[in-house]
């Protein structure tokens, strides 16, 4: 008798495992950032330490960047679908080559088509024309000193902490140009002045260090289900400005010299589907919504959608 109870406890366990994975849960996410220029810098001197660590999904790079080595070669990169499914393989290819980014990344980065997403398949950019901000966004940018930095729309299907992934925000202008990663100014020297068109080197090094770009916000969200949703924010915003040095090194005199200021929002907040959120910041702003959808499952092909006229 103890054994078929035993056996009836484990069926109904392992029943009741397999029933969980089938009801995978998605969500429509919706994230609009910006900043409020003018205001006081809030700038913290060290880097907050729980940035997330794990390879994050990225929707905006296969929008924008280009492998200028794979195509002299004519080698195929991975395509946006790629890049969700397989993000640590791309990333690979991607640090083997010499890639190129434009200096300035949209505020507005959308699909170029209405998508959803499918069983199987990760995370999915969504258009434009499926965002709902935006007669709320056109509202703040009446405000005085608002710049709008981000607006993009996602579907994901949300997972415990400890298997999340975050996903990698980033627009606005590259500093690379101008600043080195430590905020200071890059020096003319090293630069060739000899020759004033940049020229493709075809017998260059694949190992050679490239620039990293500079984007004016860049970061990670993470959003995760533990019985509640939650969303962490690991976000840094880049303003230009400037910073008081030595005139001479071991002399008190001081003078501003160009300084490109890091300023962090890291948070982490419970919140409720379908609802509107607001993370506040002195320097920034981000509104997000986490919307229940229609899950995957329930999506029929255009071939097997019934006649309009026809009751469902």
């Amino acid at each position: 008798m103890f054994k078929k109870s035993l056996l009836l406890v484990t069926t109904l366990a392992s029943l009741s495992g397999a029933a969980w994975a089938d009801t995978e849960r998605w969500f429509e996410v919706e994230v609009y950032l910006f900043e409020r220029q003018g205001s006081q810098l809030e700038e913290t001197l060290t880097l907050p330490g729980n940035r997330h660590s794990r390879q994050p999904i990225d929707m905006i790079s296969p929008l924008f960047a280009t492998d200028i080595t794979g195509a002299s070669l004519g080698l195929e990169g991975c395509n946006a679908q790629q890049w969700l499914e397989t993000p640590a393989e791309c990333d690979k290819q991607l640090q083997q080559a010499q890639v190129t980014h434009p200096s300035q990344i949209p505020t507005t980065i959308g699909a170029p088509e209405p998508k959803y997403a499918t069983l199987g398949a990760g995370t999915v950019l969504l258009a434009d024309s499926q965002s709902q901000f935006g007669a709320m966004i056109n509202t703040l940018k009446r405000e005085a000193g608002h710049k709008s930095l981000l607006h993009m729309t996602w579907q994901q299907s949300m997972l415990p902490r400890h298997q999340a992934k975050p996903v990698r925000l980033y627009a606005g202008e590259d500093y690379s140009d101008r600043f080195n990663e430590d905020g200071y100014a890059v020096n003319a020297a090293p630069q060739n002045e000899t020759s004033v068109i940049p020229e493709f080197n075809f017998d260059l090094n694949f190992d050679e260090k490239q620039v990293t770009p500079i984007w004016a916000l860049e970061g990670t969200l993470n959003i995760y289900l533990n019985h509640y949703l939650y969303v962490e924010t690991a976000l840094t915003l880049h303003r230009e400005g400037s910073k008081a040095q030595p005139q001479v090194a071991g002399e008190n005199e001081m003078t501003q010299t160009p300084y490109l200021h890091n300023i962090y929002m890291t948070q982490n907040k419970r919140v409720r589907s379908d609802e509107i959120h607001y993370f506040d910041h002195p320097n920034m702003g981000m509104i997000l919504q986490i919307r229940k959808m229609e899950q995957p499952e329930e999506f029929h092909s255009p071939q097997s959608q019934p006649d309009e006229t026809t009751q469902g």
